[in-house]
């Protein structure tokens, strides 16, 4: 049996999302600033969401070439090598505004 690769990897970004989402149910963005445990556990999966989407084929990010593959990349980057200029403000934005609607669009992906 074959396994679809860029299925896995959607499946593990809209998983991500979904953790980000339940760890950032109850939080103000005062508290995710300075709540350790939350922030770290947010980043993490900022990283994941980032790695899976590394982890696309070539010829599936052109066939969806609306999506936001790069910038979700970059904040890949960005939490993972950058740690030290992270903006809680910038990745409270992020998980408000934008990981609703990549989450939405991988679901529509999937079916």
């Amino acid at each position: 049996m074959k396994i679809d690769r860029d299925k896995l990897h959607l499946l593990h970004i809209r998983d991500a999302i979904e953790k980000i989402e339940l760890y950032s149910k109850d939080v103000a963005l005062t508290d995710f600033a300075k709540s350790g445990l939350v922030f770290d556990a947010i980043m993490m999966q900022i990283i994941v969401v980032g790695e899976a989407v590394n982890g696309l084929s070539e010829e599936f990010k052109e066939r969806h070439h609306d999506m936001p593959w790069h910038q979700a990349v970059g904040l890949r980057n960005q939490t993972a090598h950058g740690y030290l200029d992270i903006k809680a403000n910038i990745v409270w934005k992020t998980l408000k505004e934008d990981l609703p609607v990549l989450k939405d669009k991988v679901q529509k992906i999937l079916g």
